[in-house]
């Protein structure tokens, strides 16, 4: 039985619900035990942490557990987390070593002070060393 299965079961309250907890072998209640415990010390750090100290049977755990969710009319909001769609990576802007040390030079600032002018006026820094790469371009093609 897979675990959100298994969850279904645990919380569910109806007389079916009971049926399927009492047809679960010991091996399926054993298998979800950690992961059962898992998402249930998001709201019960407390007896989580019991579990775990006191080194609980995970058939034991399960029907603790099963205690705790017959209180509840239907699985609980705080079992299913919600997550941050991955974002695209941005790419990274890698400027000419040259043009930078020309720009540094010019602006007589050291690596510290271009790093900090990078991080508060990207958009003017990465202008000025764009225009100067252009230049190099422009010498090396004559």
């Amino acid at each position: 039985m897979k675990l959100f299965d298994f969850i279904k079961v645990l919380f569910g309250s109806s007389k079916k619900a009971n049926e399927n907890w009492e047809k679960l072998s010991d091996y399926d209640k054993s298998k979800n035990a950690f992961m059962t415990n898992r998402l249930m010390s998001a709201k019960f750090p407390t007896q989580a942490n019991l579990f775990n100290t006191l080194r609980t049977d995970p058939v034991g755990q399960a029907e603790a557990w099963r205690m705790v969710g017959n209180k509840f009319s239907r699985v609980p909001s705080f079992i299913y987390t919600k997550t941050k769609k991955k974002t695209k990576e941005k790419k990274k802007w890698i400027p000419n070593d040259k043009a930078v040390d020309l720009y540094m030079k010019y602006n007589e600032i050291g690596e510290r002070e271009f790093d900090e002018a990078l991080k508060f006026n990207f958009k003017e820094v990465k202008k000025s060393i764009q225009t100067l790469e252009k230049q190099f371009l422009n010498d090396r093609a004559k």
